[in-house]
């Protein structure tokens, strides 16, 4: 995938996400202060009116990610090893910041946290 194509997909995940932010009774009275919030102010507010765990959230952290990634020209390496995301993954999900070794690890991981935290 080009870097236009890789801009044009993150673009329109992007506008999705926006959209779906927008409708969060939470979130509604802060966006109509001002509609052009840029992704690092967006994520401030979500966090200010305590969004963190959100799925939304989650997806915005990815794509902040994926977008300061693909400046730099890291897009698509895995954020763990460092070796390449295979391109099914990216394709199946652009945001995806692992690679399906250090993401099936990760989960384990995670899972683990959680237990140990409840």
């Amino acid at each position: 995938m080009s870097t236009n194509q890789i801009k044009q997909t993150l673009s329109a995940i992007e506008s999705e996400l926006r959209a779906k932010i927008g409708a969060l009774p939470e979130m509604q009275a802060k966006l109509m202060d001002q509609q052009n919030y840029s992704l690092c102010e967006l994520i401030q507010v979500m966090t200010d009116v305590h969004l963190c765990e959100h799925p939304l959230f989650i997806q915005l952290m990815s794509l902040d990610a994926a977008r300061c990634q693909l400046e730099i020209g890291l897009y698509g390496v895995c954020s763990d090893c460092e070796n390449e995301i295979e391109a099914e993954r990216l394709a199946e999900d652009p945001l995806e910041q692992r690679c399906a070794s250090c993401s099936g690890q990760y989960r384990r991981q995670h899972r683990q946290e959680l237990r140990l935290n409840h």
